[in-house]
């Protein structure tokens, strides 16, 4: 599954953020937008008090399903291009 497939009300799995906790995030997509950013409702799980914002796709693991099996989200070759741009300007890596 691609990042465009998610559609608004998918469970997903996130990477986690590291000084707030190790493990990883949960939420739902709140958008049916396209693009390398989506709007994400994090659950208050594992340290993470519940929130609502824009995370890059490059950040979203896994689409969970109802009983929580996940399926691996790739990010397509153009994405990661403008990904892999923006990380070199902001010096992220």
């Amino acid at each position: 599954m691609t990042h465009n497939d998610l559609k608004k009300g998918m469970k997903v799995q996130l990477t986690p953020i590291y000084g707030i906790s190790n493990a990883y995030r949960t939420g739902r997509i709140i958008d049916n937008a396209k693009g390398i950013t989506r709007m994400v409702h994090i659950d208050e799980a594992n340290g993470y008090y519940p929130d609502m914002g824009s995370v890059y796709v490059s950040e979203i693991l896994y689409a969970l399903y109802d009983n929580d099996m996940p399926e691996p989200i790739d990010v397509s070759e153009a994405h990661q291009k403008k990904l892999d741009t923006l990380e070199s300007i902001a010096g992220w890596k």
